[in-house]
């Protein structure tokens, strides 16, 4: 089997990181070859989706596995976005990883828009039937769609995607790379000896629950800091930084909290190393890395109540959990794990085995199971819609 992958690539992005992780679980597997076909992000001249489809549609590839984002081809506003102008050219079974399924109403912000003419504008918007398919469903029901969980199958179901089409394939693990001090050396580089660490990590954006961290930050013990392990990943996200940084300088927890800014690869494993518990008070999430990294490395982990975290706790109890949004619980639920190192020692050993069980080859032979599937509703006549 040949399979397509259009994709993101590089640095910085989630998706890609993703997805890089996936081709080379799907290289391991036998008679699997993998050619990766890179995204443009954003609106590009038509003749670019041209030039692409003859690399998709090309006599020896038996299927487009497509990673979907709305903003890879312009965004969701109206004639903002070249998907169909990509999607109609492609010729062969289409697999579609759905990284995004919040509906049209939620990304518009429709319920905390208090600007009265954006609010009408929106509501007119959400009143086009055509435009708001178009984002809602259409590029769900063209596909063999994979969603990260359940709860996002059942939305896009509720939506009218078909089920029969649409595979849950929780997101993979990746291979820890050890930490060769402990993470001695990044607790001396960052002044953290003799501290007890809790640890956010990833990209900086507004969804990863900063504010709510700084808010309960005086309720922990006073050797507690906080570690913002990453930094902004597009340059439209340093005004936020530049935000937190100045939120982290207010005098009730000034001194106690630590922005490392991007880090390499290669500095990963110390810095879960160094962590005493790993953070995801996230306030909106479909699937994160954030996650996915700690339980790579082993670490317990405290995580709101996000649908995908949920799932992840279902699967393995590999995580704690608190009511998103809750400071009460959120600030009760720190002290509790900081206080019982038996309690992060399960957490950590639950993390461990969740991780073998969800490494990225196994997730490949999954994946290639529904390319089948997929490969055989295509060969029948039928198209997942």
């Amino acid at each position: 089997m040949k399979i397509a992958m259009l994709t993101s690539v590089g640095g910085g992005c989630g998706i890609a990181a993703y997805t890089a992780a996936l081709v080379d679980g799907l290289r391991t597997l036998p008679d699997t070859e993998v050619v990766v076909v890179p995204i443009s992000v954003g609106r590009q001249p038509i003749q670019h989706y041209v030039t692409q489809a003859e690399l998709l549609n090309a006599a020896d590839i038996d299927i487009v596995h497509i990673q979907h984002e709305h903003s890879f081809w312009g965004g969701i506003m109206p004639r903002a976005s070249a998907f169909w102008e990509m999607r109609y050219l492609i010729k062969k079974p289409v697999v579609l990883t759905a990284h995004t399924t919040y509906s049209l109403e939620h990304m518009l912000r429709v319920e905390t828009e208090k600007r009265i003419h954006k609010l009408l504008v929106k509501k007119l918007l959400l009143r086009n039937t055509a435009y708001r398919q178009s984002v809602d469903t259409a590029p769900f029901v063209s596909a063999w769609t994979i969603v990260h969980t359940t709860a996002a199958r059942e939305e896009l179901m509720q939506r009218g995607v078909n089920g029969s089409y649409i595979s849950v394939v929780p997101t993979g693990v990746p291979p820890a790379l050890p930490s060769l001090d402990g993470g001695t050396a990044f607790r001396k580089k960052y002044n953290l000896e003799g501290c007890r660490i809790v640890t956010l990590f990833g990209y900086m954006a507004p969804n990863k629950g900063y504010e709510l961290t700084f808010k309960i930050l005086p309720e922990l013990p006073s050797d507690v800091k906080v570690v913002i392990a990453g930094g902004p990943r597009t340059s439209d996200m340093e005004p936020y930084a530049a935000d937190i940084k100045r939120q982290s300088e207010e005098p009730s927890i000034k001194g106690r909290v630590v922005i490392t800014g991007f880090l390499p690869d290669s500095d990963v494993p110390d810095a879960m190393a160094a962590s005493d518990l790993v953070l995801t008070p996230h306030t909106e999430a479909t699937g994160s890395y954030s996650v996915m990294l700690p339980i790579t490395h082993g670490r317990p982990i405290l995580a709101s109540t996000m649908d995908c975290f949920k799932e992840i706790y279902d699967r393995s109890g590999c995580l704690a959990l608190f009511k998103a949004g809750d400071a009460a619980e959120y600030s009760k639920a720190v002290n509790r794990l900081l206080d019982s190192p038996e309690e992060r020692a399960v957490l950590a050993q639950k993390a461990q085995k969740y991780a073998d069980r969800f490494a990225w080859p196994r997730v490949a032979s999954a994946m290639r199971r529904i390319y089948e599937s997929a490969i055989e509703v295509y060969s029948n006549g039928h198209h997942a819609h």
